[in-house]
């Protein structure tokens, strides 16, 4: 055999090379995108716990403000619901679930907070009791940390502003006798994505004309 014939049945040095620097280049765009792979998973992941929390979140604030009762204060001069609505804070008398407290109806608040990250949606909640007049109670209660690095919240009403009047959204809700009929609750986060808006139907009850002299409501 000759030595060209050798020579061609072998590989050259630059040969080697360029094979190598190939090989490295495939390695490379491999690993390139089992990285990138890697990463969309978790942020999938990521994205669908935060989707399934935020879901969860929503759910409790609209079950909780859905099951609203139109208490009314226990006072012979002043028969207010004990409902209090402005654009960034809410207060209301509900039941909680057995998850997460002991039975009964509680004054429950919902408002924002300052933290060392920002602001945080929180929810504050007192058990009744007899004499409760007010949500004076909700100072001194417990609260909850329902959501982190919130910019912004803003609260809306829908109901008709008197009682003969057209319902329309209002930045607040004070009307003594009457609950709105919509609550709509828009939150904006620092961080990720906002919150679809949260529009929530509150239980309907008729007016009430308080009749001092038989201390009864009166339609």
């Amino acid at each position: 055999m000759s030595m060209g014939a050798a020579r061609q049945n072998g590989f050259t040095l630059l040969e080697l090379l360029i094979g190598m620097v190939l090989l490295g280049m495939m390695l490379t765009l491999l690993f390139g995108g089992l990285r990138l792979g890697s990463r969309s998973w978790d942020s999938g992941e990521q994205r669908a716990d935060e989707t399934a929390q935020l879901r969860a979140i929503q759910g409790f604030i609209r079950r909780e403000l859905g099951q609203a009762l139109p208490l009314r204060w226990k006072k012979e001069v002043d028969t207010r619901l004990a409902f209090e609505g402005t654009s960034d804070t809410l207060k209301f008398v509900a039941p909680l679930p057995a998850q997460v407290s002991v039975g009964g109806l509680y004054l429950l608040g919902l408002e924002l907070e300052n933290a060392d990250e920002g602001q945080r949606l929180i929810m504050k909640r007192a058990l009744t009791e007899a004499a409760t007049q007010d949500f004076s109670g909700l100072e001194q209660g417990e609260k909850s940390v329902l959501v982190d690095h919130v910019e912004n919240m803003t609260i809306s009403y829908f109901g008709s502003a008197t009682a003969q009047g057209a319902p329309d959204w209002q930045d607040k809700w004070d009307d003594p006798q009457r609950l709105p009929l919509l609550v709509r609750i828009q939150v904006e986060s620092s961080v990720g994505r906002g919150w679809p808006d949260l529009v929530i139907p509150v239980i309907m009850e008729k007016g009430c004309t308080w009749d001092s002299f038989h201390k009864r409501c009166v339609n």
